[in-house]
């Protein structure tokens, strides 16, 4: 069951309230109605009854009672009318926090949505927006923010019940494929030069470092700083004094800036990049979604990569005489990692398999959410390979601009890998954990304990081990499959794709015709 940000089980342990008596008997008092508002994605309006409300703010207080000390009053003897003057706004607060949490997951389960990650619940916002005069007016806008945000938003009426509405997106259910006997041919690969130089060139670029470019124009994955503005409808609804983005297309602030890249080439200090956007239709103001806007950057620094010559005084600093013995030994190592290569080329051929036997829809437009899940998971590989910092910013960058297409097939892939491993209990141990952790860190030349710390505050712990269950799951499933020596089969690109849709709609057009004459 998916689970809000603020865990119910921390909440309770604050109150003093026992979180799943409370869900129980939510479960029980309030009241659903849940609405589809696309594929995979409901709407529920949750009612949380005057009753239960009331019920758990005597609870709080009755606790307060016994607990708190106030003057002129021994303990368990203080009017409830005294304590909720003194103690009324915070323990509001957290009786509305755990009412919140505990009424959404007492829905879904009385529902029986299976709901994947956390809703966004609608509240109300007051903002300062600029008018077209430039002055400065607080509005109220409805917004739909992740519950551990919204909750800071959320008030419960002071009399009558409560409605909480909230959107969610929920997993598809569908049936899993044939897993036993798939197809998979083991292709041949071999380490060419342009490989050994390709390794040999990222392994340099972690030697570079950012340096202010203080004349000349900008070129393509600079850093560009300055005093970021985006407008729609007359009204600044982002700015930013010392925005940072790299010269390419990108996201900003969940908004795809296509063109970006182009725009900002050639530029130099001084000069203002501006490109027009389309605001998300997941943004988080529900009112300016879809809408066009206008972005705006005032360039005030340049910073680029530069990279260090391969020289021989650095060869010979690594232990190497010659460039041709650093050559061979690059070669080496790729060659000793070959199997795992051709493993991994024989797990992308399952992946393909099962994707090609997902029968099941996935939202038109993938959630913000989910394309960062995927980022996060492209992240991870590349840091799993030692691959440069900047470059990993580049393609992570890359992946929040491909199609939709491709990042809902991804999404297919997650839950059809989160149902075979639940089906055969695929399970990852710390140890397995910590063992690929010491494998980047051999890799990155780092600490481990650094390497760690540093994956656990990016949030990205949980990605290892979704990677590392989905590797073990991969080959599970080549145990089983009916594999023959020879290449790889290629992938279809994605313009062949495109290519095909057209003749078919090509013949489609060519047969109504036929059929009118």
């Amino acid at each position: 069951m998916s689970r809000p940000h603020t865990a119910p089980e921390e909440q309770a342990a604050d109150l003093g309230i026992d979180e799943q008596s409370l869900q129980d008997k939510l479960k029980d008092a309030i009241s659903v109605k849940v609405d589809d508002i696309g594929s995979l994605r409901k709407k529920i309006v949750i009612t949380i009854p005057r009753a239960s409300i009331a019920e758990q703010l005597d609870n709080r207080y009755d606790e307060l009672r016994e607990k708190a000390s106030v003057p002129g009053f021994r303990p368990g003897r203080a009017p409830q009318k005294l304590l909720e003057k003194r103690f009324g706004s915070d323990v509001g607060e957290e009786v509305n926090h755990q009412l919140v949490s505990s009424a959404y997951l007492a829905g879904i389960e009385k529902e029986s949505i299976d709901a994947l990650g956390d809703p966004l619940v609608r509240v109300t916002v007051a903002e300062d927006r600029a008018d077209k005069k430039g002055d400065k007016q607080s509005v109220n806008v409805e917004q739909l923010l992740p519950l551990s945000d919204a909750l800071k938003h959320l008030k419960c009426p002071a009399e009558g019940d409560w409605d909480v509405e909230c959107e969610v997106e929920v997993r598809p259910v569908f049936e899993l494929p044939e897993l036993k006997g798939i197809k998979v041919s083991k292709p041949e690969l071999k380490v060419a030069k342009k490989d050994v130089d390709e390794e040999i060139k990222r392994m340099n670029m972690m030697r570079g470092t950012y340096k202010l470019v203080e004349d000349g124009k900008t070129e393509a994955d600079d850093v560009i700083v300055g005093a970021m503005t985006v407008v729609c409808d007359g009204n600044t609804i982002r700015s930013e004094d010392d925005a940072e983005l790299a010269v390419r297309d990108q996201r900003y602030d969940g908004i795809l800036f296509d063109g970006f890249g182009k725009a900002a080439t050639g530029k130099k200090i001084g000069d203002k990049v501006k490109l027009k956007v389309k605001l998300p239709n997941d943004y988080t103001d529900v009112e300016l979604r879809d809408k066009p806007a206008e972005a705006e950057l005032a360039i005030a620094q340049v910073k680029r990569l530069e990279v260090p010559e391969l020289d021989d005084a650095y060869l010979e600093s690594i232990g190497f005489e010659k460039r041709a013995d650093f050559e061979n030994y690059i070669k080496e190592n790729m060659q000793q990692s070959l199997d795992q290569q051709v493993r991994k080329e024989m797990r992308e051929q399952v992946r393909n398999y099962l994707l090609e036997q997902a029968d099941f829809d996935v939202p038109d437009g993938v959630s913000q959410r989910h394309t960062e899940h995927l980022v996060g998971q492209q992240m991870m590989n590349l840091y799993r390979q030692g691959i440069p910092d900047s470059e990993i910013s580049k393609h992570a960058d890359e992946l929040r601009l491909e199609a939709s297409a491709r990042a809902r097939n991804e999404l297919k892939l997650v839950f059809v890998m989160d149902k075979i491993s639940e089906a055969n209990d695929v399970q990852i141990t710390e140890e397995e954990v910590n063992n690929a952790i010491a494998m980047i860190a051999a890799r990155r030349n780092r600490r481990f304990d650094r390497v760690r710390d540093e994956i656990i505050s990016t949030g990205h712990l949980r990605t290892l081990y979704v990677q590392l269950r989905d590797e073990k799951v991969l080959e599970m499933l080549l145990g089983d499959a009916e594999i023959t020596e020879g290449a790889a089969p290629k992938k279809k690109a994605a313009s062949d794709k495109k290519t095909t849709k057209k003749k078919t709609a090509t013949k489609t057009k060519k047969k109504k015709a036929d059929d009118k004459k």
